[in-house]
């Protein structure tokens, strides 16, 4: 079987790694894999990763919306797919999901899958949350079935009356669960923090606005500059970088708040945080979480939708009203005076079952249901 994955963008966030890892899976089982991207895209690790894969950049394939450009994406896509006649296009991500589907479409492929990871219009304003919608509507009328990386995306797609007469699947968006639960801390600790043995705040989440980092930044500063032994540290790459290292000069925290850059080891800073932060609230399924929860660390982050099959209130996690900036920083307040309350949420994240979210069933799963779709079709 030839597949290919279309995303936006190929760089190393959450969508890519889920798709990367559905892709190992794949060409394990003895399948053909092709990558077709826009330029906005770092293709190289993912090289790395999977050699066996064949990798084709769309120039015109670009994150934001531009009609004479979506459209030559469009056409460069369908020419693509003609040529290389793969049996499946399952796209990825917003602007690829829908540009993709419909010049898979156009090419006659003959099975046509949509990822989800996010649903673009949670979230969004009501004009964007309406532009969303009806696109994705459309998209559906050409789209043979649904991947979910969550229960919580599935409900969201179902209540929104998308893809209602195609089957729907949810995968989870598995990782390396021995990787994380048997991690330790990395060797240089005191480099990283500046102090022998601070108490630690992590965050691990591309510099995107969605992640919110500038606004954790003024929420969280009275707590920082209260408390001199506590260190935070970013660890990701992105576009709000910049912005990011001006805000916390602006802010006068460079001796507690560290840049990390992207970590090949997020394990092993997850291993030294006491406590891990997240502060999205647009998500289908933060795989940092997940990791989190598999190193067995107390977070505090705000309501996600879908969340709650993984992460309570109590249980394993301090769980707040989304972007309620107040009672994140009471939550996490409450948990750096509280080494019990800290000591108790971990224990309960040690507890939680992930064995869903091993990444070894993510590309025979997608087999399975491509055939499953396809026969379907057929009958």
């Amino acid at each position: 079987m030839h597949i290919v994955h279309i995303l936006t963008r190929l760089l190393r966030a959450g969508s890519e790694e889920n798709t990367i890892l559905t892709a190992r899976g794949q060409i394990d089982a003895g399948h053909r894999v092709t990558f077709l991207f826009g330029p906005e895209s770092n293709p190289e690790p993912v090289r790395q990763k999977l050699p066996e894969a064949e990798f084709v950049e769309i120039p015109d394939l670009i994150r934001e919306i531009s009609p004479l450009r979506d459209f030559a994406g469009y056409r460069q896509m369908t020419a693509k797919l003609r040529t290389i006649a793969p049996d499946v296009v399952h796209t990825h991500q917003s602007k690829a999901g829908l540009t993709g589907r419909f010049a898979a479409r156009s090419a006659g492929v003959p099975l046509i899958i949509h990822g989800v990871h996010i649903l673009p219009y949670l979230g969004a304003s009501l004009p964007a949350r309406l532009f969303y919608t009806l696109a994705e509507m459309a998209a559906a009328q050409v789209t043979h079935g649904y991947i979910h990386v969550s229960e919580g995306m599935r409900r969201a797609t179902a209540k929104h009356r998308i893809g209602r007469k195609v089957p729907h699947a949810v995968i989870q968006s598995g990782f390396d669960l021995e990787k994380f639960s048997n991690s330790g801390p990395p060797s240089d600790l005191a480099d990283l923090t500046g102090a022998d043995k601070p108490l630690v705040l992590v965050l691990l989440a591309a510099f995107e606005p969605r992640k919110n980092q500038l606004a954790l930044l003024d929420a969280i500063a009275p707590i920082l500059r209260g408390r001199p032994d506590l260190c935070l540290l970013f660890a990701g790459e992105g576009e709000m970088e910049g912005k990011v290292r001006e805000k916390i000069a602006e802010i006068g925290l460079g001796d507690q708040v560290r840049m990390l850059g992207y970590r090949t080891d997020p394990e092993k800073i997850m291993a030294l945080a006491d406590i891990c932060l997240f502060c999205s609230v647009k998500e289908g399924l933060p795989r940092s979480v997940l990791q989190y929860v598999a190193v067995g660390k107390p977070i505090v982050m705000f309501d996600i939708y879908g969340l709650e099959e993984l992460v309570q209130d109590g249980a394993n996690a301090r769980v707040v009203p989304e972007l309620d900036w107040e009672a994140f920083s009471a939550a996490l307040s409450d948990m750096i005076a509280d080494e019990a309350l800290r000591e108790d949420l971990a224990a309960g994240a040690k507890r939680t079952d992930l064995s869903k979210w091993n990444w070894r069933t993510m590309g025979p799963r997608s087999i399975d249901f491509y055939k499953s779709v396809a026969s379907e079709r057929v009958g």
